[in-house]
């Protein structure tokens, strides 16, 4: 009996691994800004407790690079956050209303829309 279940228990144990597969994932998506304040703001609409891991915007080549768990967000739900905040991208348009509450040095060109 007790061996029988310790090889029951060694091959839960080492199933384990197998079943924990990891939830982190990480996406690069544009974002229109002009600078360093753009950059505090876009990267501070995104917040550990939503499942955000790391995140940089890049105002060179507009983009955001974020690393988040997938259990718990997605990538268009990060991209309404960012665009919450007034910052058009490539899932979502800001509303003017956003984008009009910027400071005037992050009203950046928006792209036309469809």
């Amino acid at each position: 009996m007790k061996k029988s279940f310790l090889f029951v228990l060694c091959c839960m144990i080492m199933s384990i691994p197998i079943m924990a597969q990891s939830t982190t994932k990480t996406d690069t998506i544009k974002v229109y800004g002009n600078c360093d304040m753009c950059k505090a703001t876009i990267e501070g609409s995104l917040k550990k407790k939503d499942g955000i891991i790391s995140k940089s915007w890049n105002k060179d080549t507009k983009m955001l690079t974020v690393t988040y768990d997938s259990s718990k967000t997605t990538i268009k739900k990060i991209a309404q956050k960012v665009a919450d905040v007034g910052y058009d991208n490539v899932y979502v348009t800001a509303t003017d209303e956003a984008y009009n509450k910027l400071h005037t040095c992050c009203h950046y060109d928006r792209p036309k829309k469809n």
